[in-house]
């Protein structure tokens, strides 16, 4: 159950990390967004601050004037300085100007070049003016801001706003003044959070809301999980307490099938009474196999060792499976390579389980006429028990699923055999139990060998 809670928790934290990145998404476009227009209020302003500054220079009677001409309606020297630049200074070329990246467009390539001739005049920028029209436009005068006049080294030099420059704030790039990089100029705004909010408000509120919601519905579905769960493991108390009531009289009627094989002498009759008992064996054993996958997750199985043989072991069930599956033609055989007298230290009554399950499932996963053959070998202080048919096989794609709790091989109609799909779970449970381990190796139409490996 515990899982629940760690998957929930992850969903809520995985759901709370992408509402916060969405809303630093949104407030990082609403800041670029508002730098952006404080950064074209500022070249408006720096525009009309220039036209200022020409104003009051042509009314103080200046020298300078600034001629436009197509190239049509020039003279041929005219023409030539823009090649040779036979008088500097007096001639600019706006192409080249604009290959220079001076400006975007010939309106702030001309503009860039007065501000030049502003300055080599002494009639430097005025940043209290500058200001001044700054805030006058729309997006200058919503927020406190202050002007940043930098040289050529950039380093700040003047300041005129209403925000400290040591105080925090968004800046906007820097904008030359001229051409030839003497002074650059910046603008520094404080943006408030409160003005994102207000202004994203009903998207806030939206996003906040989906996130309450879903954040409900996990936590419904936590509570809906752990209701059932609770009510499932009641329910399976209850199956595994009348499963294991069942036990107590199979037992005594295994014990009273055994005194009657004792004495009886009729081989018919014996016959009869023998597969009568290994029923009664093979429901005890799927008992014992409904308890142990039921209890694998939540208790250690409990092992009652002793020093088994297994040579004998696996005689005996031959002996069974023949009487059990008499109607079926098929070829049970034991191949016993072991020394003599080797036993090894397990519980004898899961260990049968285990070789009976395998056993049981070569002849019932096959076609009439099977042979199925256990092999029992020493190698290295370990003991193998291989059980190898020549049955139907399992697909490659199964192979790595076949020891998980109800898994079934996937089988056509003609061959669906009844089973619930824990046997060779219980199988796995108990071997890796006793430190050792099972495995198969099988092909599709050719066969299967199941090998169980067991420390001597």
């Amino acid at each position: 159950m515990k899982r629940y809670y760690y998957i929930t928790v992850i969903a809520i934290v995985a759901l709370l990390c992408l509402q916060v990145s969405y809303v630093e998404n949104l407030y990082r476009d609403y800041i670029e967004q508002k730098v952006s227009l404080t950064q074209d209020a500022l070249e408006l302003a720096i525009t009309k601050e220039l036209h200022l500054r020409s104003r009051k220079q042509n009314r103080e009677s200046s020298q300078f004037r600034l001629y436009i001409k197509a190239a049509s309606d020039m003279t041929s020297q005219e023409r030539d300085s823009l090649w040779c630049s036979t008088a500097p200074g007096d001639t600019l070329n706006l192409d080249n100007e604009w290959r220079k990246n001076i400006g975007k467009t010939r309106g702030e390539i001309l503009q860039q070049w007065l501000q030049d001739k502003k300055i080599e005049e002494g009639n430097m920028l005025q940043l209290a003016v500058l200001d001044s029209l700054y805030s006058l436009e729309a997006a200058g005068g919503n927020y406190r801001h202050v002007l940043l006049l930098y040289d050529a080294d950039k380093q700040l030099i003047a300041s005129a706003g209403n925000l400290q420059p040591s105080e925090k704030g968004h800046y906007s790039k820097m904008l030359d003044i001229g051409t030839k990089g003497l002074y650059a100029v910046q603008v520094k705004s404080e943006i408030p959070m409160s003005a994102f909010l207000k202004h994203l408000w009903y998207t806030l509120m939206l996003s906040a809301a989906i996130v309450v919601v879903v954040l409900l519905c996990l936590v419904f579905q936590l509570t809906e999980i752990r209701r059932k769960d609770a009510l499932l493991r009641k329910r399976e108390n209850s199956v595994n307490g009348t499963i294991h009531d069942l036990k107590a009289p199979l037992n005594g009627v295994l014990a009273m099938l055994d005194w009657f094989k004792q004495g009886e002498k009729d081989p018919v009759r014996r016959k009869v009474i023998l597969m009568n008992e290994t029923g009664v064996k093979h429901l005890v054993a799927n008992i014992e196999s409904l308890l142990i996958v039921a209890r694998k997750d939540r208790r250690k199985l409990v092992l009652r060792k002793t020093q088994v043989d297994v040579a004998a072991l696996a005689y005996r069930i031959k002996e069974e499976m023949d009487v059990t599956y008499g109607n079926k033609p098929h070829t049970l055989t034991v191949r016993n390579e072991l020394p003599e007298g080797c036993t090894v230290r397990a519980d004898a009554m899961y260990l049968e389980n285990v070789l009976r399950n395998l056993v049981e499932n070569a002849l019932k996963y096959a076609d009439e006429g099977v042979r199925v053959e256990i092999a029992l070998t020493q190698e290295a202080g370990k003991l193998s028990m291989a059980v190898r048919d020549n049955g139907w096989g399992i697909p490659a794609r199964c192979q790595k699923k076949i020891f998980r709790q109800f898994y079934q091989v996937p089988r056509e109609a003609d061959r669906l055999q009844k089973g619930y799909g824990i046997g060779l779970t219980q199988a796995k449970y108990i071997i890796d139990e006793h430190g050792g381990t099972i495995g198969v190796l099988s092909t599709e139409g050719k066969g299967s060998v199941f090998t169980v490996v067991l420390p001597l």
